[in-house]
């Protein structure tokens, strides 16, 4: 998948050209490269090599092609003098930024970077501009980067503040929250710090004017958004939880990385079948103790629609954003994943980038022991999960037989014969409550303000869950996880 210029895969070096300015210590240095990249290198990454010598404390990269918006796309990112190979286990790698198609032009420093980027020290070696052409014209793409290199003096280095993701009180070293509560919360949103036009302050803002608990901020393939997160929790929302992401942004479809360590990196350079690939990547964040979501599966958008394989996601994103004809198509597969058995967790994310979008729509409420990101990630494996459309929307939904102690929740598993389900909801009167088990759709009822709706599971469900949709129109308003029958 990766094309590097060593093997001269159909990438030329036309011009290099250098040239100095006077600066406070050293001259600068800037690079002028230029070259070609041919239409069938679509949807591949071609990296351009520059050396960075000892004392560098900038780079600054501005790019043009041709064509741009007028049938060429091209991408954007850096790596460092670790290298732009795919590595064999997904561990650190050397990608210091990715912009995508957002932005022309950026800076790193040791103490500061464009947003999307990683600030911090610059070591020599051979770095490399990725390119990452998304679609061409049959004439390929021309294009140039200016790359000028820096030796003002370091007065300042950046330090990360994360945000805390266990916001329980601690009392003698235990937390005083043992109960479970059902937490309202958002996925999937972007800021300035991929192709977002909100700030993580505004988007943190709100979360909160939205009733969220939580939020997690999840810019395309770049953990900066999170690296700042803490400062900005700490003075806007402290009472929100903020988790990390990261959107990995392939060009086979999108996936979420949820509940990331702290500087821990996703790679998306890698197409089906590919050892290591998504399978690989997937059990990284696994291993951290994350969840892995496909989101937006069926998104009319180019290299948009999930098709790196599904067994190795945790979670499915079946709303995103305002209700449509693709996430009926997403409720549609999860539907069938269920029916073969296989306990997907079913999430929504607003997908928020700039106004007039707002985070919170859809809302996935999660049942979590405490507030913290483990205790989210925890109830999204487990399917404690529902989704509804927004503010002031709620729902109730357990299963209740003689034979149970207790009524069984949302992600459930029992094992009785007669059941039925227990249904009430608030700020959904006049809406369509449906029954749904493995044999479909079993039945129907207008819900009548807060009155509570039971009705028996017919033999041989192996699940049951709920959908609550407009009467009029079959917009989802709700939709809540299996409980599962034994």
């Amino acid at each position: 998948m990766a094309f590097n210029i060593k093997n001269a895969l159909r990438f030329s070096l036309l011009c290099l050209s250098t040239w100095t300015t006077a600066t406070s210590t050293r001259k600068t240095v800037h690079l002028s490269l230029s070259g070609h990249i041919d239409q069938s290198q679509v949807y591949s990454f071609v990296y351009v090599p520059f050396e960075v010598e000892e004392g560098v404390t900038s780079i600054s990269v501005v790019q043009d092609y041709a064509l741009k918006g007028n049938g060429s796309s091209l991408d954007l990112g850096l790596f460092d003098q670790r290298g732009n190979e795919v590595p064999d286990s997904f561990g650190q790698f050397g990608t210091r930024g990715w912009s995508g198609g957002k932005r022309n032009n950026f800076t790193i420093t040791p103490a500061w970077a464009t947003p999307g980027y990683n600030p911090g020290p610059i070591s020599p070696g051979t770095w490399s501009v990725a390119l990452g052409p998304y679609e061409s014209t049959a004439k390929g793409i021309d294009w140039t980067l200016q790359i000028s290199l820096g030796f003002d003096a370091i007065n300042a280095t950046f330090t990360p503040t994360y945000a805390p993701t266990n916001l329980d009180p601690i009392s003698n070293g235990y937390t005083e929250e043992e109960e479970f509560t059902w937490q309202r919360g958002d996925f999937h949103m972007h800021t300035i710090y991929s192709d977002g036009k909100y700030t993580p302050e505004q988007q943190l803002a709100i979360g909160q004017s939205q009733n969220l608990s939580f939020v997690f901020l999840s810019d395309h393939n770049t953990d900066t958004s999170n690296q700042i997160a803490g400062s900005v929790q700490a003075v806007h929302a402290p009472d929100l939880l903020v988790g990390r992401a990261i959107e990995v942004t392939t060009r086979y479809g999108h996936w979420h990385a949820v509940g990331i360590e702290r500087e821990q990196l996703i790679d998306w350079r890698y197409k089906p079948g590919d050892k290591p690939g998504f399978a690989e990547a997937a059990e990284h964040v696994r291993r951290a103790g994350g969840f892995i979501s496909i989101n937006h599966p069926f998104a009319d958008c180019p290299a948009c629609n999930w098709s790196l394989g599904w067994e190795s996601n945790d979670a499915v994103e079946v709303w995103n954003g305002p209700w449509g004809p693709t996430d009926e198509q997403a409720v549609q597969l999860w539907q069938r994943m269920l029916i073969d058995g296989k306990r997907v967790t079913a999430v929504g994310g607003s997908d928020s980038h700039s106004p007039p979008s707002v985070n919170g729509l859809p809302t996935s409420v999660v049942k979590g022991r405490g507030r913290s990101q483990a205790a989210i990630i925890e109830g999204v494996k487990a399917g404690r999960v529902y989704l509804v459309q927004g503010p002031g929307m709620d729902v109730a939904f357990e299963v209740v037989s003689a034979s149970l102690v207790a009524p069984a929740q949302i992600g459930d598993r029992v094992s009785v014969e007669r059941k039925d389900v227990r249904f009430a909801a608030e700020g959904l009167a006049g809406q369509r409550l449906c029954l749904i088990s493995n044999q479909g759709y079993f039945y129907n009822a207008s819900i009548a303000g807060h009155k509570e709706i039971v009705h028996a599971v017919h033999l041989g469900a192996k699940f049951v869950r709920a959908e609550v949709r407009n009467s009029t129109s079959d917009e989802m308003l709700a939709l809540t996880n299996p409980v599962w029958f034994s």
